[in-house]
């Protein structure tokens, strides 16, 4: 316990108390020993505890905001605390900032706005348009601060604890209210623009100050906690990282926390992903992965995952080095079902030797770089403020380029683009639909190429960064949304025996059209359908739109800048999930980079991660088998190839350390891997 309890702890848990106090049987069995009881049962050492929920309602006998009927006088979420810090346990507290339907209805002057002054509830002024169930506050909205501060104080006052998770710290919706109307013209000279069109200057300025409010809003609640508690831990929500530009975050957020995470539920190449992201982004280790034990979602209240479904989870998480919490949901009377907590028992009993080997750093040698200002997709149509779409383009070419590079045995890493000073040592870097860079990242790349660093180029990326290093003079998009790369005769090693000019690779949007007025190796041309598909009256095929212009348009382009190498892409290919396509990307990576610290012929659905722990003068190999039904088949045999500096004398398999026949000749290192289930770790000793 204390304040840097994060630094120990793996085995965390939520319990979801979104509960309305309606109906006198809500919350009435809610029992602390019982609860805690299911705690100990699970095996949790850090359980993220409800003091306040999205209805508004708090968990204590609070002056400034609403107490839950069943919690009026009770003091029973002081006892559950009593009884977690009694067992050794950390003790988390939750708190919802701008979701709060008690605080929304008692101050509609604090309430987000949509353009025609609706808010995100019914009301009498706006029947339709406002029927939502959750109420959002402005956290422009200076009443709802002061608000704040009060809850603060009576919470910190209430409760001892380690930590305080902040949640729903973003913009669910883009808001019209008079407090976000007149900081933008205050900052900007300008109104609020109404139109989403990413082709906008005003649009994007209204973006980029969501971004920075947002932040700022962060920074404010973190900042008011630690003036009552300096030693206690803040994390706000951070899952938004990964979600599209609605939102309204970027780095600013995880600037106010003492470590990144958040809970997600896109599946497990998307973990992957955000692992990695969060691991970059947090300012401290570890981070945190989330996500639910109901299966797909906490909308399935009562179905749960697979024992292997969440050992897949939590060994997926501890493979980066991660913490993962495991979220449930509460009955609405106040009840738990004990049998989900001997299955995390279970699962939890299984990870918890392996916690001694979660040291070190992570050794990459590829970068993905995630723009957090680029979450958007640039041809989108403009629209109303309420068009943001579930997913990104960036997302999909992102965890389209992860799935390449892990079947390459490339390892990776992905960077925030705030973080991109760490690309130094690293032998490729990847830029996917990154649409907007400002003039400092584009620097930090230009001098990672100049240095000898190999870079991928993609899609919608700021065309002003091929103008530095390639020379590329930007001539607009396609007007054609469904497009064709044609591999010319130096690209057809990469495009294989099934594409050529006659069958081009298909891409679903778009191509960047540019010059070459440099003369740089050209892979791929620009090919377009016979018409516009846009045009439904005029077509050649009735259910496709078949390659039938060629054009002389640049699609991919192989150049140097000064010690290193560049591949542009008209498209983001990558986004492209078949095998045929996977196979084109990784070829084109490999004209860039080879993957040289891992080699294997594992199937390609194992992930490997590979730390070195230079105090304890150890490496340390994870392997994770991420197959669709978890458990449902043993992998074969296979070897791993490890490039090391040092002369190894011992490998192990952990967590019990029993000795692993290995042969070392030189820096290289082999090892035979009889066949695998799920997980399996490794310790090189040097």
């Amino acid at each position: 316990m204390g304040g840097n309890w994060y630094k120990t702890s793996f085995r965390r848990n939520l319990v979801d108390m979104h509960i309305e106090d309606w109906d006198s049987q809500f919350m009435s069995e809610f029992d602390p020993q019982h609860y805690f009881d299911c705690l100990q049962k699970g095996q949790i050492q850090s359980p993220m505890i409800y003091i306040h929920s999205h209805v508004g309602l708090c968990n204590w006998d609070s002056k400034s905001g609403r107490t839950h009927r069943a919690f009026q006088g009770t003091n029973k979420i002081r006892k559950l605390f009593d009884l977690c810090h009694e067992a050794g346990m950390d003790v988390i507290a939750y708190y919802s900032l701008i979701y709060n339907n008690c605080a929304y209805e008692d101050h509609p002057e604090w309430r987000m706005r949509h353009p025609d002054g609706s808010g995100s509830r019914k009301d009498s002024e706006h029947e339709f348009m406002s029927g939502g169930r959750y109420g959002y506050l402005c956290p422009n909205q200076m009443g709802y601060r002061e608000f704040l501060k009060e809850q603060f104080r009576e919470f910190m006052d209430e409760y001892e604890m380690e930590g305080i998770f902040l949640d729903m710290t973003f913009w669910p919706i883009v808001c019209y209210c008079d407090a976000c109307q007149s900081r933008f013209m205050a900052e900007t000279g300008q109104p609020l623009p109404l139109t989403v069109d990413w082709k906008d200057e005003g649009w994007r300025r209204l973006q980029a100050a969501r971004h920075r409010w947002i932040g700022e809003f962060a920074s404010f609640c973190t900042k008011e906690l630690k003036s009552l508690k300096p030693d206690v831990s803040i994390e706000h929500q951070f899952s938004t990282i990964s979600h599209q530009w609605g939102y309204g975050v970027g780095y600013e957020v995880n600037e106010a926390n003492d470590f990144a995470g958040g809970d997600l539920y896109g599946g497990f190449l998307q973990q992957s992903y955000i692992c990695k992201s969060f691991r970059e982004a947090t300012n401290n280790q570890p981070f945190e992965y989330m996500t639910s034990r109901c299966d797909p979602g906490l909308k399935v209240h009562t179905t749960t995952k697979s024992l292997d479904d969440l050992r897949l989870h939590n060994f997926l998480t501890l493979a980066h080095h991660g913490a993962f919490l495991v979220i449930d949901g509460i009955d609405p009377v106040g009840t738990l079902n004990p049998m989900v907590y001997e299955r995390i028992g279970q699962l939890f009993a299984e990870s918890k030797p392996y916690e001694p080997f979660l040291t070190g750093d992570m050794l990459t040698e590829a970068a993905l770089i995630m723009s957090y200002d680029s979450k958007f997709d640039l041809h989108a149509d403009p629209a109303g403020p309420q068009a943001a779409a579930r997913t990104h383009r960036q997302l999909s070419s992102q965890l389209g380029m992860a799935r390449v590079l892990n079947e390459m045995r490339m390892l990776y890493t992905v960077l925030p683009n705030n973080r991109l000073d760490r690309l130094e040592g690293k032998k490729l870097a990847v830029l996917t639909d990154a649409t907007i860079l400002n003039d400092n990242e584009i620097d930090q790349l230009v001098d990672y190429v100049s240095n000898g660093g190999s870079l991928y180029v993609s899609g919608t990326t700021d065309y002003r960064l091929a103008g530095r290093l390639l020379g590329l003079a930007y001539n607009g998009y396609t007007a054609e949304a469904n497009t064709y790369l044609a591999p010319t005769g130096l690209g057809e090693t990469c495009f294989g025996d099934e594409y050529s000019r006659k069958y081009p690779l298909n891409y679903a949007g778009p191509q960047m059209m540019v010059e070459n007025p440099q003369g740089h190796p050209v892979l791929a041309t620009i090919t377009l359908p016979y018409t516009n598909p846009a045009d439904t009256a005029k077509f050649a095929s009735i259910h496709s739109n078949p390659p039938g212009i060629a054009t002389e348009y640049p699609a991919i382009i192989s150049g140097r800048y000064g010690s290193g190498k560049v591949l542009w892409l008209a498209a983001g290919i990558e986004a492209n999930q078949q095998i045929s396509c996977r196979g084109i990307t990784a070829r084109l990576i490999k004209s860039l980079a080879q993957p040289e610290r891992l080699v294997s012929n594992a199937p390609g659905h194992i992930e490997m991660t590979l730390f070195r722990d230079e105090a304890k003068r150890r490496y340390l190999l994870h392997l994770v088998n991420v197959t669709e039904e978890p458990g449902s088949h043993l992998a074969p045999p296979f070897e791993v190839r490890l490039k090391l500096e040092e002369a190894v004398h011992a490998v192990r398999q952990a967590p019990d350390l029993t000795p692993s026949p290995f042969v070392q000749t030189g820096d290289e290192l082999v090892i035979s891997i009889d066949g695998m289930n799920l997980f399996q770790s490794y310790v090189f000793e040097y």
